[in-house]
């Protein structure tokens, strides 16, 4: 187990991203970067969904940057509970800046077989919050 967002959990991410193979990933979500800034209570994370693959760090000229607290972040990310996203930002707990047409399909996006096991891989070697 590792905990979430740390040095250790982004390299268990990336080895299990490698081993998963061909995610099917859905072209509305290969076409999006998405800078994340998530607020930990050691500090701010910087994180991206690049192609629709959780990456350690920012990119320059991302299509949207979105900062969010790790609660968030986690629930969304490790549980797959995409409707927390939605309630965050009626919340102001989430906030985006870019070009929110590029976000807009993801709403209605669904995971494939392969993220969603992928999914649940990454959640089985993160520490609960």
């Amino acid at each position: 187990m590792a905990k979430f967002l740390s040095d250790d959990w982004f390299a268990k991410v990336d080895e299990l991203t490698q081993a998963a193979g061909d995610l099917q990933i859905p072209k509305a979500l290969r076409e999006v970067v998405v800078n994340l800034t998530v607020g930990t209570d050691t500090g701010d994370v910087q994180m991206c969904m690049n192609g629709g693959l959780i990456q350690r760090g920012n990119v320059p000229k991302a299509d949207v940057d979105m900062s969010m607290p790790a609660d968030y972040a986690y629930r969304i990310l490790i549980k797959g509970d995409w409707s927390a996203g939605m309630k965050g930002w009626l919340v102001r707990k989430i906030k985006l800046t870019g070009n929110m047409r590029k976000m807009m399909p993801l709403k209605t996006h669904k995971p494939s077989a392969p993220q969603e096991d992928l999914r649940k891989k990454i959640d089985g070697i993160t520490d609960p919050m």
